[in-house]
């Protein structure tokens, strides 16, 4: 990637970051974790082990992202939890000989969607 184009990349996020809700910050880091998540499992299934590491590479990035955001004064055991959970999924996507393993991204991909379920859910009952 040039230069320029990570800066515009960069600039994008920081104004992104800063305009959005919080529930959209959510949104958008777990649905990069989604798409991660299936682009690993493809990679991993179709035998392309390069592709896949650098996928799970990117996945536990943003899953210590997610865990970084968790903000334990409002929900205390809730940030507990889902801490143990992220930091679960980052072990298993940094695991050298499984890491990159279809049933890693598999796994991952199963914990996170019923994850982002929830707080869908969630919100449109706060929105009530």
């Amino acid at each position: 990637m040039s230069q320029e184009h990570r800066y515009k990349v960069g600039m994008y996020q920081r104004v992104s970051a800063v305009g959005a809700t919080p529930f959209d910050r959510l949104a958008t880091m777990y649905t990069g974790a989604l798409r991660l998540a299936q682009q690993g499992l493809k990679a991993a299934n179709a035998g392309r082990p390069a592709d896949a590491k650098v996928k799970s590479e990117r996945l536990a990035a943003v899953i210590r992202r997610l865990d970084m955001c968790l903000d334990f004064r409002l929900a205390p055991e809730l940030c507990r939890n889902l801490s143990r959970l992220y930091s679960h999924l980052q072990h298993r996507l940094s695991d050298p000989v499984t890491g990159h393993s279809a049933d890693a991204f598999s796994e991952s991909l199963k914990i996170l969607e019923t994850l982002w379920d929830g707080f869908q859910t969630a919100e449109h009952q706060s929105q009530r």
